[in-house]
Order: structure tokens, then sequence, then C-alpha cells
């Protein structure tokens, strides 16, 4: 008797990569860490009930309708892996690096969103790694082979598609390294609908490759979660896709180095930074949800998949459980004070090796504050709401109730 085939869980992995058209399936361009991978195919069903004079109601037929997918996710934070679903549901992005502090310039004249060169008052070398702008619509590129004499023009090579933003003359143009940043705040700009990816999934029984894909992939929840006695900072997302197809060839995975970070490192400011006065001392635990609308509209195409998976409102939750030192967390609630909460997770490296998260709601109004005395010591368990405001919004302007920058060695044109 031969062998059963049968396939072992443990050797499955999850990739991930961006799309330029939502539901066009491309290869993985990384692997995404998880230890939590929930597809499903959701396709309908019609059910022809016309009467037959028969004794029955149930369907005399089955007629198979629109189809979709479904992806729950998730596992450990990766200061790395996690800007893909970050820049997915909030889908605006800042990126600065770090200055090698010489060869400098700035622009010799304004340069429109999806320019590819720059006009630059001092020239700069082929293969250049720069920062254009500075804060909310910074954005890095590596340069071409610049032309002519003064100005110059320098030629975006990498990442492809040209300037996100415009940026106005005299604007700062400098070369940088590694760590970079990715600032995400919300989307307000165009149609205010973020990238979506193709998520891979090997798992096995698939003919040829053993995985199939999900194209299409939209967030519409993504939760970050930490404990400092137990736990990992770790994150979960749910995300509305294509219907899976079969990829053709095997994928291949190829991990990161980077590890995830203990939630003992994390640092929590209410009313201020997670620094100096404002640093609380008293929190134990807690997450924060990020949750997106969707809506998955069907056209009458000669298609069973959607014409687009439509991105609407996002609001963002959180919950924060503190040993009750004194009554301060239960009057953020009672003065409804509606303080910045600001939380920094850092892996205490350096250089190329650093590896950040910092979580900034400019203003987060806690709508409960209950104590509990069922515990050692006595705590407050606390719900807050992120509120919308312009501190935390991005390049696209606008509103946001959210900003979360990621620190990493991660090359622009990656997420």
């Amino acid at each position: 008797m031969p062998t059963p085939t049968t396939y072992a869980p443990a050797k499955q992995f999850v990739g991930v990569a961006n799309e330029a058209v939502q539901g066009t399936a491309v290869a993985m361009t990384s692997t995404v860490l998880v230890d939590q991978m929930k597809p499903k195919d959701a396709p309908t069903f019609l059910d022809d009930k016309s009467w037959r004079g028969s004794m029955a109601t149930d369907s005399f037929a089955k007629i198979q309708g629109v189809k979709l997918g479904e992806l729950e996710l998730g596992g450990p934070a990766y200061g790395d892996g996690l800007g893909y679903f970050l820049r997915n549901i909030l889908g605006d992005m800042a990126v600065t690096g770090t200055s090698t502090g010489s060869g400098g310039t700035t622009l010799s004249g304004p340069a429109v969103a999806g320019a590819t060169n720059l006009s630059t008052v001092a020239t700069i070398p082929a293969a250049t790694v720069v920062q254009i702008g500075t804060g909310a619509t910074a954005e890095v590129f590596t340069t071409g082979t610049p032309t002519g004499a003064g100005p110059y023009t320098i030629p975006l090579t990498s990442p492809t598609g040209g300037l996100v933003y415009a940026h106005a003359a005299a604007q700062a143009v400098q070369p940088v390294t590694g760590p970079f940043t990715q600032a995400h705040s919300l989307l307000n700009s165009g149609g205010g609908q973020p990238i979506s990816h193709t998520i891979t999934h090997f798992l096995g029984p698939t003919v040829t490759s053993g995985a199939r894909q999900y194209p299409g992939a939209c967030f519409s929840e993504l939760m970050m979660k930490f404990n400092a006695e137990t736990e990992l900072l770790s994150w979960m997302g749910k995300a509305t896709t294509w219907p899976s197809v079969a990829l053709g060839a095997a994928p291949t995975a190829n991990p990161s180095t980077v590890l995830p970070i203990a939630s003992w490192r994390m640092q929590m400011g209410i009313g201020g930074p997670a620094s100096g006065g404002t640093l609380i001392n008293t929190v134990t635990d807690g997450e924060l949800t990020i949750k997106r609308q969707l809506k998955p509209y069907f056209t009458v195409t000669g298609t069973q998949n959607p014409y687009i998976i439509q991105r609407g409102g996002l609001s963002v939750e959180g919950k924060v459980n503190f040993v009750a030192a004194d009554e301060s967390a239960l009057l953020y609630l009672l003065n409804n004070t509606q303080p910045q909460l600001q939380i920094v997770l850092d892996n205490g490296l350096t250089g190329l090796n650093k590896i950040t998260f910092q979580i900034d709601c400019q203003i987060a109004a806690f709508t409960v504050m209950d104590p509990d005395g069922t515990k050692d010591a006595v705590e407050y368990q606390g719900t807050f709401m992120a509120v919308l405001n312009t501190t935390n919004a991005g390049g696209s302007g606008g509103y946001s109730p959210i900003k979360v920058s990621l620190t990493n060695n991660v090359a622009a044109g990656t997420y």
C-alpha cells in the first residue's frame, strides 16, 4: 500500500506583495511572519424555489453567485513587516531617513506629484538615496544619472511611479541612509483608497505550487495587543479579498532576521509624550484596534469577482488597564480631559538594527474606566476612542485619529 499523501502545517508560510491594480494577483515579494492564518473562500449561492407541484419548500437548484475571500492572520509584530498592513488600512505614508550630514541641496523649482525627476541647485551623484522635503510630505528615493549644468535634473529611479506629494521650490533634498521611518496616517486625498495587497499562503495541497493567492486584500481591522508580563507586542488583522486562485509555481519563504519585541520594553505617555512628566508607569496591558468600513461592489460584467472593494470610514479604539496608584485614570473619564496618548516600543538597538513602534493619538477620549477590586491590587480597566484631529494627519491633509510610525531599515518603495 502506498504511503498516504499528507501535508504538515508546520511548513506553511505567508507572503505579501503590493498590487498595482486591486484584485490583480502578483507574486509575493516579502515573507510575512505570522503564527495564525485562517483563509476562507466565500461564494454566495442563489436558490431556485419556484413552485413545481411538489411538497417541498427548499431550493430546487443552488446556483453559484458572486465570490469573495476572507482572511484572518496575525502573530508577533515585526517592525519590518507590519508596515504593509498599516498602509493597507490607513493609506497615507511619509518616509524619512537618517541624514548622512553632507551632500545636501535644495529644489531649484517646484516639483509636482507624479514627477519622476527633480530640478536641484546642486548636482547629486547617481544611486544616491535622498529625502525630499520634511515632515508629513517627506519622501525617499534613489537617484539616477544627473544631467544639466545648473540647475541640475535628477531622475528618481526607485521607487517607481514618481513623487507622491508636491514639493515647493527651496525644499531640502538631503542624502540619507537607514534606519528609515514610515509614518502612517489616514489617506484623505483623491478617492481616499489605500493600496491593496496579494496575500500568498503556502499550505501544501494546491497542485504544482502548494500555494493559493488571495488578491485584492483590503483590511477591515488591525489590532495591536501588549501585556508587560506575558506577551510580545502582537497583532491580528481581518481582510476581505477577491476569491483565491492557485499559484502556478511554488513560492519560496525568505523570512526576515528582525526579531519581535517584548511588551515590557514599551513606554506610554498620557497627556503628553511617553517621557518626562507624562510618562505613565502603571499600565499593565492593553490593545488598540483600527477599524475600516469595507463594501464590495459587484457589477454586471460577466464575472463573479468584485468590481471594487471600496474603503469607507475609519475609527480607532483601545483598551488600557492601570494599577490604581491613585484616581488619575478615573479622572480622565470623569473630567473628560481627552488627553494625548503616545505609545513607544523600542528594541534597544542602534543604527541599522534599530526597530521602533510609535503610536500617536493626539486626542484619546476615555469612555469607560471601571474599577476592579478582584485582583491582588486594585485596577482600573479603561476604554478610549481616538478622536479625529489634524495633528495626526499626514501629507494628504484632512483629519486622522492616529499616526503609527515604524523605524526600521526597510528601503523606500517596499510598502
